[in-house]
């Protein structure tokens, strides 16, 4: 993801619940009775998490990315007949490199028709650590657990439950790839810049993107241009986030329901560019960003279950 470039890139919980926690000294989340918490495995999560990054780094063009791209389609081989790899080449500094967008389609239980709603998040990571705080590490490649691991880990367990639970809409998950490619904007969010010019011809609804989900101090806002460009979509992710208590409060990270400071550049611009009204569901606050530091000892089990349960309920309220 990117700020536009770097300069781009409340609770409401129930009176009587938030007075006794006050009361209490408790710091738990409380307990709703309005919606149930839809069912997440986040160990399954954090497993895959880890499995990703203990791949190496995922650049386009290293056999850890193809490792990763063949384990990505067996995973979701196990939860859907159609899985598909859409690969695309890249020209850049004189090499052509390949990268694969992943699909895994997910039809509703609807009567037909049926709005189509599209999952995404990157699954490679940036070749370059260009904001390493050691000059002798901005070469290097970095793990990205957080950026591009995290998303992807949140969609495999969502795979899984919408296999076991199809629900009224239908669901088509993209992993794509090349979205941290880089160093310059030219060359970043390639898979989806491909995807968008090349929709097919049921293309989605809308949308949601999930990047730079998983850190452990989670704060995720609305950001500017999905508030602009997809507010209906903004709104009924953060309603979701709402009923199952996910919306931050005192040391409980999650979700703020207010605007974030700058409009982010990210995956969610070429689809809505291509008329598909995506949000992106991103905590840009995140010190290790394109560093090396980007590891697994940054990301939290607990942030992926927030997350993931507000993403799954908010595919299936109205």
């Amino acid at each position: 993801m990117t700020m536009t470039w770097r300069v781009c890139c409340s609770a409401l919980f129930l009176v009587g619940v938030l007075m006794f926690a006050m009361g209490a000294g408790c710091s738990e989340r409380p307990k709703t009775t309005k919606t149930p918490e839809y069912a997440f495995d986040a160990a399954r999560a954090w497993q895959d998490l880890n499995h990703q990054v203990a791949f190496g780094p995922r650049v386009p063009g290293s056999e850890a990315h193809k490792h990763t791209r063949d384990w990505l389609v067996q995973q979701l081989s196990l939860t859907t007949k159609s899985v598909d790899v859409q690969p695309f080449t890249h020209e850049l500094r004189g090499k052509t490199v390949t990268m694969w967008n992943i699909f895994a389609t997910f039809p509703g239980v609807g009567p037909a028709p049926r709005e189509r709603v599209l999952l995404l998040a990157h699954w490679d990571s940036r070749p370059t650590a260009d904001y390493d705080s050691k000059p002798e590490f901005r070469s290097h490649p970095i793990d990205g657990a957080n950026d591009g691991a995290s998303g992807v880990a949140v969609l495999l367990e969502i795979a899984r439950q919408l296999k076991v639970h199809p629900i009224q809409r239908d669901v088509v998950l993209l992993l794509d790839d090349g979205e941290d490619y880089g160093p310059e904007i030219d060359n970043m969010l390639l898979g989806v810049k491909y995807y968008a010019a090349h929709l097919p011809k049921e293309k989605p609804t809308w949308g949601i993107l999930l990047d730079m989900i998983g850190d452990k101090d989670l704060d995720i806002y609305r950001e500017p241009n999905s508030e602009k460009y997809a507010k209906a979509v903004n709104d009924r992710i953060f309603r979701a986030a709402h009923a199952l208590g996910y919306l931050k409060s005192g040391t409980l990270t999650g979700f703020v329901d207010s605007p974030y400071k700058y409009p982010i550049d990210d995956d969610h611009i070429p689809l809505i560019q291509a008329g598909i009204p995506v949000a992106d569901l991103i905590d840009f606050d995140y010190l290790p960003w394109h560093t090396t530091a980007d590891s697994v000892d940054k990301c939290s089990a607990d942030s992926l279950k927030i997350v993931g349960a507000t993403v799954l309920y908010a595919l299936q309220i109205p």
